[in-house]
């Protein structure tokens, strides 16, 4: 069976899911026989840096932002020369462009968007009219559950027969096993100390400052938990300010951006992650804590309760919620034994069904299927 020339196009590839995804995505589909290029429209960002070391085909800065129209035209001028069977576009909103109108100009065979959003906070919508417009020349919106299905076609009018559900992978053997009291030193912990591990980019919808109520309510309660913040973004002083607000400042490093989330995540009794209604699909750090035997603990939102069941797979809290994140905190620490079997199914769920193979084996026949079509 012959493999498929495949353009994936992205605004940027800064540290992110949806990025991520590409990362682990690219490599295992020229495994299976398909020749990939990323067009980047912007900078690469660290994950594109990491893909360009890697030995990836990425080229960037092919235009963005106000200059979507100039990157449509450039990327339609290369296609048409290398005739792609698919173009598959990141939900970036430049890129969703910019991607989809070179694809159309160059009569691509399959115009695919990779949908990572339910809704931005403070508006209803993750999609603009521009992305509406060019939604009937889309063949396929891949969707990461059955809930984030139902959102595509009931919030954004999304045709059910363009919908197709893929959830992400992740690459499970990298985050499972390792040293946790070497990865606990390298971070300073001391033995009696609870881990409480956040990993979210500093951005409005993952509510940091409920992360921070959770864990200045446990040190009231005198239990000895430190909290640690991994991520960067434009709210860094907003979540600096609610640390130095909290009495607990000694007890939160913020951590900034890492590479090494496999080894903090070792080091970790817990993640939390209370993210605001409407924003979250499907957390790769929630994938990525169960896959390292770490309890999770995460809001109701989108597509985590699918994954995230309380008391069979996690702890779920209402959105923003630091006084609930606090009490599920407290019942993890609290029964040692509930909690090992609740990580343990949880990590035999994960290697199951959210595994970075089984993720291209999904893509891999799906393409096939809508470039025969």
């Amino acid at each position: 069976m012959g493999g498929l020339r495949i353009a994936i196009v992205a605004s940027t590839l800064e540290v992110g899911g949806a990025e991520r995804v590409v990362e682990l995505l690219v490599p295992r589909l020229e495994r299976r026989g398909h020749a990939v290029v990323v067009d980047v429209l912007r900078e690469p960002g660290a994950v594109g840096r990491r893909m360009i070391a890697a030995g990836v085909r990425v080229r960037c800065r092919r235009g963005g932002g106000r200059r979507a129209v100039a990157g449509a035209v450039a990327l339609a001028r290369t296609y048409r020369r290398e005739r792609p069977d698919v173009v598959l576009c990141l939900d970036h909103h430049d890129a969703m462009f910019a991607g989809r109108v070179a694809g159309i100009v160059s009569r691509t065979r399959a115009i695919v968007v990779a949908s990572h959003a339910t809704g931005l906070v403070g508006r209803r919508s993750a999609l603009r009219r521009s992305d509406r417009w060019l939604m009937d020349a889309t063949d396929c919106v891949v969707a990461l559950s059955p809930a984030h299905a139902r959102y595509l076609r009931e919030r954004e009018a999304v045709d059910a027969a363009r919908v197709a559900v893929i959830p992400n992978g992740i690459d499970v053997e990298a985050f499972a096993g390792g040293d946790p009291d070497a990865a606990r030193r390298d971070l300073g912990l001391e033995p009696s100390e609870r881990a409480v591990v956040m990993v979210a980019a500093l951005r409005p919808e993952k509510a940091h400052e409920a992360f921070v109520d959770a864990i200045a309510r446990l040190r009231a309660a005198g239990w000895p938990v430190r909290g640690l913040i991994v991520g960067e973004g434009p709210r860094r002083a907003a979540v600096e300010a609610a640390i130095a607000a909290s009495g607990v400042a000694d007890r939160i490093a913020m951590l900034g951006r890492r590479d090494d989330v496999a080894r903090i995540l070792r080091a970790a009794d817990a993640l939390v992650l209370p993210s605001h209604d409407v924003v979250e699909t499907l957390p790769l750090v929630v994938l990525e804590a169960m896959a390292a035997g770490v309890p999770v603990v995460a809001s109701a939102v989108g597509s985590v309760p699918d994954v995230v069941r309380r008391g069979e797979t996690g702890w779920t809290i209402p959105p923003a919620d630091g006084a609930a994140a606090a009490r599920a905190l407290r019942e993890v620490f609290a029964d040692a034994a509930r909690t090992r079997e609740i990580t343990r199914r949880a990590h035999e769920m994960v290697t199951r069904r959210f595994g970075a193979d089984r993720m291209a084996d999904d893509y891999d026949r799906l393409l096939r299927e809508l470039v025969n079509a």
